[in-house]
């Protein structure tokens, strides 16, 4: 149940990006609901195996769907995933929604930074402001939407298991 879950969850995200998000443009900005929806799994899940593979999935599905640079998309997008679930836990005190919005913020403005330099080869302030910042504005207001959801229907069981793992 849980493959075909992850299946169900890939399908409705590749979907929202190709049929409505590619063509919106915010201030010529273009949001993506992969990287978030990434950085929520490697935040929620626990198991690695089962992680990265959806986060390959995702790589390539975003590198071959999205219209960007394909290698670099799915090396970006794979490297991410590897640094958000190696750093997931720390620091202890903030919980996994706040992370998640702080990390899609974060790789999403350097993603739009990347295909930025990549494509006129030269950085500007107004680069940075008319389409980083919006491009990370929009990915992390996706996670209000993705991250509850997602724990919802994927997630709930976790802690349930985790505590009548530690009983018996």
């Amino acid at each position: 149940m849980r493959y075909f879950k992850t299946g169900v969850w890939i399908f409705i995200i590749f979907l929202i990006q190709t049929v409505i998000l590619a063509r919106v443009h915010v201030f010529s900005a273009m949001p993506s609901v992969v990287l978030p929806f990434v950085v929520c799994v490697m935040l929620l899940d626990d198991d690695y195996k089962s992680a990265w593979v959806m986060s390959l999935i995702c790589a390539f599905g975003a590198g071959a769907l999205c219209g960007r640079e394909f290698i670099v998309q799915v090396l970006f997008t794979f490297y991410t995933s590897l640094i958000v679930f190696a750093l997931r836990k720390k620091p202890l005190y903030i919980g996994g929604f706040i992370k998640s919005i702080g990390w899609t913020f974060i790789l999403s403005g350097i993603m739009e930074i990347i295909f930025l330099v990549l494509r006129s080869h030269t950085l500007t302030t107004d680069m940075l402001l008319y389409a980083a910042l919006p491009t990370a504005i929009i990915n992390a207001i996706f996670v209000f939407a993705i991250y509850p959801v997602l724990k919802w229907t994927m997630y709930k069981d976790e802690k349930k298991k985790l505590l009548i793992g530690d009983i018996i």
